[in-house]
C-alpha cells in the first residue's frame, strides 16, 4: 500500500499541511524541516498524486505529442528536440502515433485531453474537410496546440514549418542545371501537407526552366522504403527512361537505390539520386545520400518553445512564426 501525506505526518510529527508544503518546497518552511520530511517521504516510498497536484495548480506539467509514422526516424528526431526542450522547461511528455490515420488522431486527442494536458504538439493528417478543421478550432478553445512541420488550411498560424516548396524546387533546379530532362519523382502521401508543397516546388522548377512536365514521371507513395524500391522497379519494367530520381524522403531514396543496384544501374554514374530530410542514417548509405537538410531537432525545440509561450502567455501570436530554413547536402549519390 502506497504511503500517504498522513503517514509522513505521523512519522515526522508534523501536520499534514506542513508535510504537503515541504514536499512542494514552500520556502516559508525551514530548510531543516523540508529536508527531514523529504527524507522520510523517500524512506516510506511516497509517490505524489500528480492529478491532485495539477488540480491545485491548474497545470499538469504534461504535454501530449501526436506523431505521424512510427516507421520513419524523421519523427523520432523531431521528438528528441521536443523532449530536450520540454525537460528544460519542466514538462513531461505523453506520446502517441496516428500512422497517418484521422481516426487514430481523433482518438489520441480525446485520450490526451482526458489526462488534463497543458498543451499538444501534433503532426496532423492533411484533411481540409470542414469537420477536421473545426475539430482543431474547438480544441484551441480548451488547450493550446502547435503543428510541428505540417499544416491544415485555415490553421496555418498554428504551424512551425520548414521550406518544403523551396527545398524541392532546389533539387529539381540542380538536376536541370546538370542537363537532366527525364527525372523520376517519387512523391509522398496525399494526406500529408508536405507532399503538396513539394509537388508545387517541383512544378515551379519545371516552369522556370521551360521544361514540360510529364505526369508519367511522378508517382505517389506512402513514404516508406518499400515504395522507393517498388516504384523504381515498376518504372524500369515498363521501359521508362530516366537519369535522375528525386524522392519525397530519405526512406524512399533508400529503397530506390536498392532497386537501381539490383538492376545494374550505377549511382551516381548512371542515375543520380536525391533524398529529403537528411536523416542521421543517410550519410551511411552506400553511396552516401545527397539530400535536403530539414532541421528536425530544431523543429521539435521550436515547437515546444512556442507551445510553452502559448501556455504561459495566452495572447502569444503564432502568425509571427517563420519557416525554418533548409539547405541542400551533396554526397555520393549525385555527381
Amino acid at each position: 500500500m502506497e504511503a500517504t501525506l498522513k503517514d509522513i505526518a505521523i512519522a515526522t510529527g508534523f501536520s499534514i499541511n506542513t508535510v504537503s508544503r515541504s514536499l512542494r518546497d514552500d520556502r516559508a518552511i525551514s530548510v531543516k524541516t523540508r529536508n527531514l520530511i523529504k527524507e522520510k517521504a523517500e524512506e516510506l516510498n511516497y509517490i505524489p498524486n500528480a492529478l491532485a497536484s495539477s488540480m491545485r495548480s491548474l497545470h499538469s506539467g504534461l504535454i501530449g505529442v501526436i506523431s505521424a509514422d512510427s516507421a520513419n526516424p524523421f519523427f523520432g528526431e523531431v521528438i528528441k528536440g521536443i523532449e530536450e526542450c520540454a525537460t528544460r522547461l519542466g514538462y513531461q511528455l505523453m506520446l502517441g502515433c496516428t500512422e497517418e490515420s484521422i481516426e487514430k488522431e481523433e482518438k489520441l486527442i480525446k485520450m490526451f485531453l482526458s489526462r488534463r494536458l497543458d498543451g499538444l504538439i501534433v503532426m496532423p493528417v492533411f484533411d481540409n474537410s470542414s469537420e477536421h478543421v473545426e475539430r482543431f478550432k474547438r480544441l484551441g478553445k480548451s488547450v493550446p496546440f502547435v503543428f510541428a512541420g505540417r499544416y491544415l488550411e485555415g490553421l496555418t498560424e498554428h504551424s512551425i514549418l520548414h521550406e518544403d516548396f523551396k527545398g524541392q524546387k532546389a533539387v529539381f533546379d540542380y538536376f536541370f542545371s546538370k542537363g537532366h530532362k527525364n527525372i523520376l519523382y517519387i512523391a509522398g502521401p496525399e494526406n500529408v501537407s508536405n507532399s503538396g508543397d513539394r509537388i508545387k516546388g517541383m512544378l515551379a522548377s519545371y516552369k522556370e526552366n521551360n521544361i514540360d512536365f510529364n505526369s508519367d514521371y511522378m508517382k505517389l507513395s506512402t513514404g516508406r522504403i518499400e515504395d522507393g524500391y517498388r516504384v523504381v522497379n515498376e518504372a524500369l519494367n515498363r521501359g521508362l527512361e530516366f537519369t535522375a530520381v528525386a524522392c519525397f524522403n530519405d526512406m524512399i531514396a533508400m529503397g530506390a537505390m536498392k532497386s537501381l543496384f539490383e538492376n545494374d544501374l550505377r549511382v551516381p554514374e548512371d542515375v543520380e539520386v536525391f533524398g529529403y530530410d537528411n536523416l542521421y542514417l543517410s550519410q551511411f548509405f552506400q553511396p552516401a545520400l545527397s539530400t535536403v537538410d530539414v532541421p528536425r531537432f530544431k523543429l521539435g525545440q521550436r515547437s515546444m518553445e512556442v507551445l510553452d509561450l502559448m501556455i504561459n502567455k495566452k495572447s502569444f501570436d503564432y502568425s509571427k512564426e517563420t519557416e525554418l530554413p533548409i539547405r541542400l547536402v551533396f554526397r555520393g549519390s549525385t555527381k
